[in-house]
């Protein structure tokens, strides 16, 4: 799932949601709705994070089949 392959590799890089807020504009509200499945992170967000966190683009497509 999407959201537990986020919240595994912030925590891994000791990422919080204010920094994920500051560097992609994402309110920290979003992002913990998302992170704990409440709401799905839009195409927009999750390519933001991606190229912001280098997190592979291809690996959250295949995760959330965008």
């Amino acid at each position: 799932m999407l959201s537990n392959y986020l919240k595994q590799y912030f925590k891994e890089r000791k990422i919080t949601h204010k920094e994920i807020e500051e560097k992609t504009g994402v309110s920290r509200t979003k992002i913990t709705q998302s992170l704990n499945g409440n709401r799905k992170f839009t195409a927009e967000e999750l390519i933001l994070m991606g190229i912001v966190f280098e997190i592979d683009l291809n690996k959250l497509k295949e995760l959330d089949n965008l």
